[in-house]
């Protein structure tokens, strides 16, 4: 693509972005999402193929978003503090911006509705890993200078506590009033338990 069309591109993206954000993935046909953002259905065929395309680079871009809000975070003491600040991203991010849950609560259902091969999510797994290389620098940071236990091995310790604390957040973010069971405990308050938990289990006393 030229600049200038990288630059339209990217403008449609970003309206499509919104668009789910604030009525979901299921809510919209191609046509329908035209009509909205108001451009042809050719032009969106033409960048994305087809909806469950355009669905996947709106993950993508959305992943984007949160690895430069994760990356821009690193400031901390030590590595547990760095570590500390990067999962604190996920209370601050369900607090100023559930809609952001729902929409990869929904993007999981839509891939497992639509069967979507692993090579079909290459890209968006791609998106994930940068997120995966930032914690690794902080957790190792955090071996190296004393703040985070050696013997914790940092791939189980990732994959464990992300897919539980984004687990958590989804789950609230879309069906977290379903039953009045679920106000007894504030959504937030279970997320930072979460949070507290995954932290006290590498912190070096």
């Amino acid at each position: 693509m030229t600049s200038l069309q990288q630059a339209k591109y990217d403008l449609v993206l970003e309206n499509i972005k919104s668009l789910f954000l604030e009525a979901g993935i299921n809510t919209f046909s191609i046509s329908d999402i035209a009509k909205k953002i108001e451009i042809g259905e050719a032009t969106i065929y033409r960048y994305f193929t087809s909806r469950v395309n355009l669905i996947i680079q709106v993950g993508i871009s959305l992943w984007k978003d949160i690895y430069n809000t994760l990356k821009q975070q690193n400031n901390s003491k030590n590595g547990y503090e760095s570590v500390s600040t990067f999962f604190h991203y996920f209370i601050e991010g369900y607090e100023s911006h559930k809609p952001t849950f729902v929409f990869l609560d929904q993007f999981d259902s839509l891939i497992i509705q639509e069967n979507i091969s692993k090579d079909a999510l290459l890209d968006y797994d791609q998106t994930l890993y940068l997120i995966k290389k930032l914690f690794d620098h902080l957790f190792s940071q955090g071996v190296i200078d004393g703040s985070i236990k050696g013997e914790v091995d940092s791939n189980t310790y990732y994959y464990t506590t992300t897919h539980m604390i984004l687990g958590i957040c989804k789950k609230l973010a879309s069906n977290g009033n379903m039953l009045h069971s679920d106000e007894i405990v504030k959504d937030t308050t279970q997320i930072k338990m979460a949070l507290d938990i995954c932290l006290e289990y590498i912190k070096r006393k």
